[in-house]
Protein backbone atom coordinates (compact mmCIF):
# COMPACT_ATOMS: atom_id res chain seq x y z
CA UNK A 1 0.00 0.00 0.00
CA UNK A 2 1.07 2.90 -1.36
CA UNK A 3 0.99 6.80 1.19
CA UNK A 4 0.18 9.90 0.26
CA UNK A 5 0.48 12.07 3.60
CA UNK A 6 -1.18 15.43 4.72
CA UNK A 7 -0.72 18.47 6.89
CA UNK A 8 -3.32 20.77 8.11
CA UNK A 9 -4.37 20.42 4.84
CA UNK A 10 -3.88 18.06 1.64
CA UNK A 11 0.28 17.34 0.81
CA UNK A 12 0.56 14.47 -1.73
CA UNK A 13 3.80 13.11 -1.13
CA UNK A 14 5.90 10.84 -3.51
CA UNK A 15 9.29 9.48 -4.42
CA UNK A 16 10.01 7.64 -8.08
CA UNK A 17 10.16 3.94 -8.14
CA UNK A 18 7.92 2.98 -5.98
CA UNK A 19 7.00 5.85 -3.26
CA UNK A 20 10.31 4.83 -1.18
CA UNK A 21 10.46 8.31 0.30
CA UNK A 22 7.85 10.28 2.28
CA UNK A 23 8.33 14.29 2.82
CA UNK A 24 5.79 16.60 4.66
CA UNK A 25 4.90 20.04 3.75
CA UNK A 26 2.29 22.91 5.03
CA UNK A 27 0.43 24.89 2.26
CA UNK A 28 -2.16 27.63 2.04
CA UNK A 29 -5.99 27.13 3.38
CA UNK A 30 -7.90 26.27 0.68
CA UNK A 31 -11.10 28.47 -0.49
CA UNK A 32 -14.38 27.22 0.40
CA UNK A 33 -14.78 25.76 -3.50
CA UNK A 34 -11.58 23.26 -3.14
CA UNK A 35 -12.90 21.77 0.05
CA UNK A 36 -13.83 18.28 0.33
CA UNK A 37 -13.67 15.14 2.23
CA UNK A 38 -10.22 15.68 2.49
CA UNK A 39 -10.12 19.08 4.32
CA UNK A 40 -8.75 19.72 7.63
CA UNK A 41 -9.11 22.35 10.32
CA UNK A 42 -6.08 24.47 10.12
CA UNK A 43 -6.82 25.69 14.07
CA UNK A 44 -7.68 22.10 15.01
CA UNK A 45 -4.30 20.80 13.77
CA UNK A 46 -2.71 24.31 15.68
CA UNK A 47 -4.71 22.95 18.66
CA UNK A 48 -3.22 19.40 19.44
CA UNK A 49 0.18 20.47 18.08
CA UNK A 50 0.18 22.89 21.29
CA UNK A 51 -1.44 20.45 23.59
CA UNK A 52 1.42 18.46 22.66
CA UNK A 53 3.69 21.01 23.11
CA UNK A 54 2.74 21.71 26.53
CA UNK A 55 2.92 18.55 28.15
CA UNK A 56 6.50 18.47 26.82
CA UNK A 57 6.63 21.77 28.92
CA UNK A 58 5.44 20.56 31.87
CA UNK A 59 7.97 17.17 31.53
CA UNK A 60 10.69 19.76 31.25
CA UNK A 61 10.23 21.21 34.21
CA UNK A 62 8.90 24.61 32.14
CA UNK A 63 5.23 25.01 33.85
CA UNK A 64 5.51 29.31 32.50
CA UNK A 65 6.11 27.49 28.39
CA UNK A 66 3.44 25.00 29.31
CA UNK A 67 0.87 27.74 30.01
CA UNK A 68 1.45 29.67 27.12
CA UNK A 69 0.91 26.51 25.05
CA UNK A 70 -2.66 25.89 26.65
CA UNK A 71 -4.14 28.86 26.17
CA UNK A 72 -2.93 29.21 22.97
CA UNK A 73 -4.85 25.54 22.08
CA UNK A 74 -7.59 26.71 24.06
CA UNK A 75 -8.04 29.86 21.57
CA UNK A 76 -6.80 27.77 18.50
CA UNK A 77 -9.72 25.20 19.43
CA UNK A 78 -12.29 28.02 20.01
CA UNK A 79 -12.04 28.84 16.97
CA UNK A 80 -11.81 25.70 15.04
CA UNK A 81 -15.36 25.28 16.05
CA UNK A 82 -16.40 28.14 13.82
CA UNK A 83 -15.00 26.92 10.54
CA UNK A 84 -16.72 24.59 8.30
CA UNK A 85 -14.97 21.36 8.65
CA UNK A 86 -17.07 20.44 11.82
CA UNK A 87 -19.23 17.16 11.59
CA UNK A 88 -21.40 15.20 13.86
CA UNK A 89 -21.55 11.79 14.00
CA UNK A 90 -21.19 8.64 16.36
CA UNK A 91 -18.08 6.86 17.45
CA UNK A 92 -19.30 3.64 16.32
CA UNK A 93 -19.70 4.95 13.00
CA UNK A 94 -16.16 6.45 12.22
CA UNK A 95 -14.49 4.03 9.67
CA UNK A 96 -11.16 2.67 10.84
CA UNK A 97 -7.98 2.03 8.31
CA UNK A 98 -8.45 -1.88 7.07
CA UNK A 99 -6.49 -4.19 10.18
CA UNK A 100 -6.07 -1.17 12.66
CA UNK A 101 -8.45 -0.43 15.60
CA UNK A 102 -9.30 3.07 17.25
CA UNK A 103 -6.15 4.17 19.11
CA UNK A 104 -6.78 4.08 22.98
CA UNK A 105 -10.50 2.62 22.93
CA UNK A 106 -10.70 0.56 25.60
CA UNK A 107 -14.10 0.47 26.02
CA UNK A 108 -17.13 -0.01 23.68
CA UNK A 109 -17.58 2.95 20.81
CA UNK A 110 -20.28 5.24 21.50
CA UNK A 111 -23.34 5.26 19.61
CA UNK A 112 -23.98 8.91 20.78
CA UNK A 113 -23.81 11.32 18.07
CA UNK A 114 -20.59 13.58 18.65
CA UNK A 115 -19.43 16.55 17.05
CA UNK A 116 -16.02 16.51 16.10
CA UNK A 117 -13.16 18.47 14.19
CA UNK A 118 -10.65 17.14 11.54
CA UNK A 119 -7.01 18.02 13.17
CA UNK A 120 -4.85 15.76 10.66
CA UNK A 121 -4.93 12.82 8.29
CA UNK A 122 -3.48 10.73 5.52
CA UNK A 123 -3.82 10.10 1.97
CA UNK A 124 -3.34 6.35 0.47
CA UNK A 125 -3.20 4.99 -2.81
CA UNK A 126 -5.75 2.29 -3.70
CA UNK A 127 -4.97 -1.38 -2.96
CA UNK A 128 -5.20 -2.30 -6.66
CA UNK A 129 -2.78 0.42 -7.76
CA UNK A 130 -0.21 -0.72 -10.01
CA UNK A 131 2.76 1.62 -10.99
CA UNK A 132 2.85 2.65 -14.65
CA UNK A 133 5.08 5.52 -16.08
CA UNK A 134 2.04 7.14 -17.31
CA UNK A 135 0.27 7.11 -13.18
CA UNK A 136 3.95 8.20 -11.90
CA UNK A 137 3.96 11.47 -13.80
CA UNK A 138 0.13 12.06 -12.66
CA UNK A 139 1.47 11.21 -8.92
CA UNK A 140 4.40 13.42 -9.48
CA UNK A 141 2.57 16.00 -11.10
CA UNK A 142 0.07 15.94 -8.32
CA UNK A 143 2.35 15.82 -5.82
CA UNK A 144 3.99 19.20 -6.73
CA UNK A 145 0.34 20.70 -7.56
CA UNK A 146 -0.48 19.67 -3.61
CA UNK A 147 2.56 21.52 -2.48
CA UNK A 148 1.75 24.95 -3.95
CA UNK A 149 -1.73 24.69 -2.63
CA UNK A 150 -3.62 23.82 -5.57
CA UNK A 151 -5.56 21.17 -3.84
CA UNK A 152 -8.68 21.22 -6.40
CA UNK A 153 -6.16 20.50 -9.88
CA UNK A 154 -4.21 18.17 -8.05
CA UNK A 155 -7.45 15.73 -7.44
CA UNK A 156 -7.91 16.48 -11.23
CA UNK A 157 -4.96 14.98 -11.96
CA UNK A 158 -5.35 11.83 -9.94
CA UNK A 159 -8.34 11.59 -11.52
CA UNK A 160 -7.12 12.05 -15.29
CA UNK A 161 -4.55 9.29 -14.42
CA UNK A 162 -7.18 6.88 -13.24
CA UNK A 163 -5.60 6.99 -9.54
CA UNK A 164 -8.28 5.98 -6.71
CA UNK A 165 -7.24 7.79 -3.70
CA UNK A 166 -8.88 6.95 0.36
CA UNK A 167 -8.15 9.49 3.16
CA UNK A 168 -7.94 9.14 7.09
CA UNK A 169 -8.86 11.55 9.25
CA UNK A 170 -7.74 12.44 12.95
CA UNK A 171 -10.59 13.78 14.40
CA UNK A 172 -10.92 15.43 17.67
CA UNK A 173 -14.62 15.42 20.02
CA UNK A 174 -14.97 18.62 20.42
CA UNK A 175 -16.50 18.90 24.00
CA UNK A 176 -14.14 16.57 25.36
CA UNK A 177 -10.96 18.04 23.77
CA UNK A 178 -11.93 21.69 24.62
CA UNK A 179 -13.14 20.36 28.20
CA UNK A 180 -9.88 19.17 29.09
CA UNK A 181 -7.73 21.64 27.61
CA UNK A 182 -9.10 24.08 30.24
CA UNK A 183 -8.54 21.53 32.83
CA UNK A 184 -4.96 21.41 32.31
CA UNK A 185 -5.05 25.16 32.17
CA UNK A 186 -6.61 25.27 35.47
CA UNK A 187 -4.25 22.76 37.18
CA UNK A 188 -1.39 24.40 35.80
CA UNK A 189 -2.49 27.70 37.57
CA UNK A 190 -2.80 25.40 40.51
CA UNK A 191 0.50 24.05 40.60
CA UNK A 192 -0.71 20.22 39.64
CA UNK A 193 1.72 19.96 37.20
CA UNK A 194 1.58 15.95 37.07
CA UNK A 195 -2.46 16.28 36.86
CA UNK A 196 -2.36 18.53 34.44
CA UNK A 197 -0.51 16.36 32.16
CA UNK A 198 -2.83 13.33 32.41
CA UNK A 199 -5.76 16.05 30.92
CA UNK A 200 -3.44 16.59 28.39
CA UNK A 201 -2.92 13.20 28.06
CA UNK A 202 -6.69 12.36 28.12
CA UNK A 203 -7.44 15.12 25.36
CA UNK A 204 -4.98 12.84 23.18
CA UNK A 205 -6.58 9.56 23.77
CA UNK A 206 -9.20 10.92 22.78
CA UNK A 207 -8.40 11.41 18.96
CA UNK A 208 -9.91 9.02 16.63
CA UNK A 209 -9.71 8.21 12.98
CA UNK A 210 -12.26 8.16 9.92
CA UNK A 211 -11.97 6.75 6.29
CA UNK A 212 -13.37 8.55 3.38
CA UNK A 213 -13.22 6.85 -0.15
CA UNK A 214 -12.31 9.98 -2.50
CA UNK A 215 -13.41 9.56 -5.91
CA UNK A 216 -10.56 10.28 -7.99
CA UNK A 217 -10.60 8.04 -10.83
CA UNK A 218 -13.78 7.42 -13.36
CA UNK A 219 -14.63 4.07 -11.68
CA UNK A 220 -14.53 5.44 -7.78
CA UNK A 221 -13.39 4.41 -5.06
CA UNK A 222 -16.51 3.48 -2.99
CA UNK A 223 -16.20 0.11 -3.01
CA UNK A 224 -12.18 -0.33 -2.43
CA UNK A 225 -10.34 -1.41 0.65
CA UNK A 226 -8.00 1.04 1.49
CA UNK A 227 -4.56 0.34 4.13
CA UNK A 228 -4.00 3.17 5.80
CA UNK A 229 -0.84 3.80 8.49
CA UNK A 230 -1.80 6.59 10.58
CA UNK A 231 0.44 9.58 11.97
CA UNK A 232 0.75 11.56 15.28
Amino acid sequence: MKKISTYAVAVLVVASCGFTACAQSKVSAQTKADQDATKLSKDGYAAIRDISQARLAIFNGQPGLAKTFTNEAETAFEKAQRDDTVFTKAESDLRVPAGKAQPKSGTAASTTPTTWIPVDGSMTLSEDYIDTPEKSAGVAKANKQFKEGDHKHAMETLKLANIDVGFVSEVAPVDKTMAGIKKADQLIDAGKFYEANQALKSVEDGYRFDVTDVDAGPKGAANKTHKAATQK
